[in-house]
Order: C-alpha cells, then structure tokens, then sequence
C-alpha cells in the first residue's frame, strides 16, 4: 500500500498549477485590475461576485462565501476529496502523485484497512443490486413506496436488500477474494464455532459512509415484525459509533453550503427529512450523540438543531446533548432543541403534515440555555428564596463546563437574574463548584443475531423499481435566528489590532510561531480566537502558503474572512511584515496590560499587596527589555 503524498510534491504541484485556467473552463472571467471577475460557479450569480487572485492563486466569492485554493475548487467543483483533487491537478499536468515510503507495520496496517474500505464497498453495491434482481425486491420496494421514499432518494442513500438465507453475501464476496475473517473484521458475517453466515438477512439495507463518501458499516431493516427491528454493523477498524454520523456525507453532498445540521434518533428519520427536501440531517447508529460527533458538526454549520421525540427518552437523550454540547458553547456555534409531540417523530410528523408542517415546529425550538435552565427549574418553586439558591447550586457546576467567553457570560448574567443576586455572586459559585459530570450513556442492550431463514422462492415479472424524481429542487434552508444573540460589544481597538495580526499571519504564515499561547496572560481575549485559531492550524498542518491555508479552512466563518482578505489586502514585503507582526504583538501585549491594571484601580477592595507587587516587579521587567 502506498505511503503519504511528500508535503513538498503538493506544495510544487499548487504553484505551478493554473487556477485561472481551471476555473475558466466553468465560467467566462474578465480581467479586472490584477484580478479576474466572472459569475460565481458555486450559486446562481446574476452579476459576478466572484473573484479570481492569480498572484496569489485563490478565489473568493462575495455572494455565497465561497473561497479558497485550487485544490479547493477541484474538490468543491468535481466532488472529489483531498487525495482525488491532487491526483487530478497531477494528471492534467501529466505527473504521477508520489508516495512517502512507510514501515512494513504501517503498510500491513493500511493494506488492511484498505481491504475492509474495499469489502464494505463490494458489499454496498451487492445489496443494492439485489434491490433490483433478489426474491426479496417486490416486497423490499412495497416497504419502501409504503414509507413514501421515492427510486431517486433510494438510489442517493444507497438503499439495498439483504437476500434471505445466510449464505448469498458471503459467497459474492467470497469470489471476489475476500477470506471470512475480513468479512467478520468487517462486521457483515457471523462466525460460530463450526459455522458461518450473513449478518445481515432478509433485510433492507441502509449503507453508512464517511465524510468522504465511503462506505464503512450498515444498518438493516426488517421487512415484517420480527426483531430486532433494526441491525448495525459491529465496530471494526474502519467503523466507530461514536465518530461515524449517518447522513453526514449526503448532506454535505446535498447543499452548496450547510446553514444548520439536525440531528435526529434514527436513519429512516433522515432519509424522510431528505425525500421531503430537507436533506440536512444526520443521526447516530446504535449510540447517543458524543463530543466527538458534536466536534464535527460545530466545525460545519453555525447551528446544530437536536430533534427528539417528545417522551421520556427522547428527554434523556435531549439531556446527554446538551451536556455534550456545554463545552462546545464558543459563541461561534448555536444549539437548539426542538421537541416532537409525544408519539411522533421527524418520519410521522412528515408523513401526516409535509415539509410545512415540520417547519412550523421548527419555530417553536428552544435554545440550549432555556432547556437547561426549564429542566432544572421543574422541580423548584422559584417564588421561594431556597429554591432559587438551590437553582444557583444546581447550575453552576454545567456553568463551569462552558468555555470563558461571551456565551458563559451571558448564562452567569441569566443565572444571576432568576436567582436574584449579583452577578459577581454567581461568577464566585461558578468559579468555586466543580464541573459537573456528564451522565452516563444508556447501556446498550445486546442485538440479538436469530438464525438464518429459509430463503423464498422468487416470482417473476417484477417491474421496474421505481421512476427516479428530483426532490432537492425547492430546497430552503429555515432562516436561522439572530447570529447577534451571543455578541457582545468587542474592544475596538483590540479588535483592530487582531485585524492586523491576522493579516500577517495570512500573507506570512511562518510567523504563526512567534505567536504567544491563548494561556498567555492577556491573550484569551474573544478578540484574538481568531489569530490563534489561525496561528494553531498553521503549526499543526506545517502551512507554508496562504494558498494552502484558505484551502484548509475554506468553508469556514475564518476561511471566509481571510477569502475576503485575500482580494482586499495589500501584499506586504518579507520585512515589513515580520517588524509589523512584532509591533502588534508588543501593542497588544502592552493594551491587556494597561487593562489589568485599570482593572486593578477600579476595584481597590480585590487587589492584594502580593498582586500590586507582582504588576510593580512586571512593569520592571519590561521597563528593562
């Protein structure tokens, strides 16, 4: 199995691609100044927006966002991921991509992984081909005409069936060369002591996939009342519940770009979502919603929206969300809860009300600190000054998971008001309490594996499956509410100053090292995330372009910003630009501390004499340097 692409090989191959070139074979640019000017290719641009650097070799469009590289556009433009993108630029320039060498383990390691990637892939086209020729397709396509899903939305989620039996996958797979360990590595056969057979039987098949469109694992479906109703795949090494989101793919497939994600409980849930044009929606397989599924979401949309069922445990998992979510609240996110009526979910409610309907109850989703502060409240009788006490003891310590910031501000302010106190009373408990601990997940109860079936006897003269229908055609995404809501007024002059450093590190992205930490006193300031951000992205990924850096964070709130930047801003000499990162550091630096001591005057009653020798003996030291 090949090795890495060397770093270097895909630094050359940026610079001497043509990216005015590319992009002129989708739409007709003018040249505009050093820049080129064309409608948008990503949106329906009714006059151009979208601007072409050759220079510096990155487009930005200042009408949907849209901004980045030219491995960006290849990979937004083509559908391809990282790896396709640089195969294709190296083919258009008649190169051949080049591989690091790896360690005999690391190459047995990936030839392995590959191998399962491979399986699962194999498999996924079996099923669905058996949805078209198995004994099974006739009652298969009556169940999936029953749940109102039309050929095109089976055919974008791969939907397939699973032949009765026990033996047809295996067999399939089998004379392609896979051996049964790697079928059961790959969680689709069961092997008991002296016997062997398909997980998955008499079923319709739910193929899962990665962001990058592979497809990893499976749930399945029963067609009659059988139980258990659904099966998952078991974990392997290419497939982690707790990391992998069902519809994730399709989603950022379906939309240009993502405004919110929902999450709902279970596929079919997503599928729906998707067959009545909201095809923004993901859930988890066989797990609760984790941190490492939240991660992903927050990354790409500014809103993430948990629909649960209205029961008692549609509430617990709503709770496991939200307690999930308390260290994600960076302002940069919002986190909503929409609960169902009870005995309803996102299918049903599609079913009986259409993609109206579901909208409308959109509008009544409440936000992560309403539900936080409702659930907790429900049992206190607020008119009484105990239990408005007990609210501040019972919410401070899910108050100390949140991140310091504009969002956990608000909330102590919120807090302070129902309790009826000072603030500085609440910010004192929240310092003292000790962070909450989350709730454990609820412990999963085994799947139970029946025996294979008798396999039916086929009938002839099916008809086709189904008429294929576009149905993303009048797609809208809900309006997100107010981003202002978790803003507060920024320091102006840091935030000019912020500007400025960004920019540096935009145009030199070699700078990011001299960079202090955000734990250095003074720099975990709202007004620098940005840079830091910026800055930590740079040393992880080893970033030596400003191209490459767009690509990284393009789609982004940051890539965006620095999409604009790159069109606006002037190019700034080697040495300008390494002394003007200098000074800014040293203006910032010398700002936060004018702040800590005005801060220090203006409440005589919190200072100590340790604290104003320590400012003394620190104003020295610089006094010196």
């Amino acid at each position: 199995m090949a090795g890495q692409i060397p770093q270097n090989f895909i630094d050359q191959l940026m610079d001497t691609s043509d990216l005015v070139g590319l992009i002129g074979e989708d739409v007709t640019l003018k040249k505009s100044g050093p820049n080129y000017q064309a409608k948008c290719p990503f949106h329906d641009d009714r006059s151009p927006s979208f601007s072409v650097s050759p220079d510096k070799q990155v487009y930005h469009c200042f009408g949907c966002g849209a901004s980045g590289n030219i491995l960006t556009y290849v990979k937004e433009k083509r559908g391809l991921d990282f790896i396709g993108a640089v195969e294709f630029l190296a083919q258009r320039q008649g190169l051949e991509v080049p591989r690091e060498d790896v360690n005999p383990a690391q190459e047995r390691a990936q030839r392995e992984r590959q191998r399962l990637y491979d399986l699962c892939q194999d498999a996924d086209r079996f099923f669905q081909r058996c949805l078209r020729s198995d004994a099974l397709r006739t009652q298969a396509v009556e169940y999936l005409r029953g749940r109102g899903l039309s050929g095109q939305t089976a055919q974008t989620f791969g939907i397939g069936v699973a032949p009765a039996g026990g033996q047809a996958l295996r067999q399939h797979l089998q004379s392609l060369g896979y051996s049964d360990a790697e079928m059961a590595k790959a969680g689709v056969l069961v092997e008991k002591p002296g016997r062997a057979y398909d997980r998955f039987r008499g079923r319709v098949t739910f193929p899962i996939r990665d962001r990058r469109g592979r497809t990893v694992a499976f749930t399945a479906r029963v067609l009659d009342d059988s139980k258990p109703k659904y099966l998952n795949s078991s974990e392997s090494p290419i497939f982690h519940k707790g990391k992998v989101l069902y519809g994730l793919h399709e989603a950022i497939k379906a939309n240009r770009t993502l405004e919110r994600l929902i999450v709902v409980e279970g596929q079919m849930d997503v599928i729906a979502l998707a067959q009545h044009g909201i095809p923004c929606a993901v859930a988890t397989s066989g797990t609760a919603i984790t941190p490492d599924h939240l991660e992903q979401l927050v990354r790409l949309v500014p809103q993430v929206l948990f629909c649960f069922d209205g029961d008692t445990a549609g509430a617990k998992a709503a709770w496991r969300a939200l307690e999930n979510a308390l260290p994600l609240m960076d302002g940069q996110t919002e986190f909503l809860f929409l609960f169902l009526p009870e005995g309803q979910d996102p299918d049903s409610l599609l079913v009986e009300s259409g993609s109206d309907g579901f909208n409308k109850q959109l509008a009544h989703a409440k936000s992560l600190t309403d539900v936080l502060f409702e659930q907790l409240t429900s049992t206190l009788d607020m008119s009484r000054l105990d239990s408005r006490a007990r609210l501040g003891t019972l919410i401070a310590p899910h108050l100390k998971r949140v991140p310091k910031g504009i969002p956990r501000a608000l909330l102590i302010d919120e807090l302070a008001r129902q309790v009826g106190t000072s603030r500085d009373a609440i910010q004192d408990l929240v310092e003292q309490s000790e962070a909450a601990a989350v709730s454990p997940p609820e412990p999963i109860t085994p799947e139970i594996d029946p025996e294979p079936l008798a396999v039916p006897q086929a009938e002839p003269g099916y008809d086709d499956m189904l008429i294929p229908e576009d149905t993303y055609d009048h797609f809208e995404p809900v309006p997100t509410d107010d981003p202002t809501h978790f803003q507060a007024p920024p320091d102006r002059a840091l935030e000019k100053l912020a500007g400025e450093l960004l920019n540096c590190l935009f145009q030199m992205p070699e700078l990011a090292r001299d960079l202090p930490a955000s734990t250095e006193p003074g720099w975990d300031a709202p007004e620098l995330s940005e840079a830091l951000e910026c800055a930590q992205l740079i040393q992880d990924q080893t970033i030596t372009q400003s191209s490459l850096l767009l690509g990284f964070l393009s789609g982004t709130p940051l890539g965006v910003k620095l999409g604009r930047l790159s069109q606006t801003a002037s190019a700034l000499p080697v040495d300008l630009a390494q002394s003007q990162f200098k000074d800014l550091i040293n203006k910032i630096q010398r700002l936060q501390d004018k702040r800590d001591r005005n801060a220090m005057i203006r409440k005589p009653g919190e200072k100590t004499a340790e604290d104003l020798l320590a400012l003394l003996a620190k104003r020295k030291q610089k006094a010196k340097n």
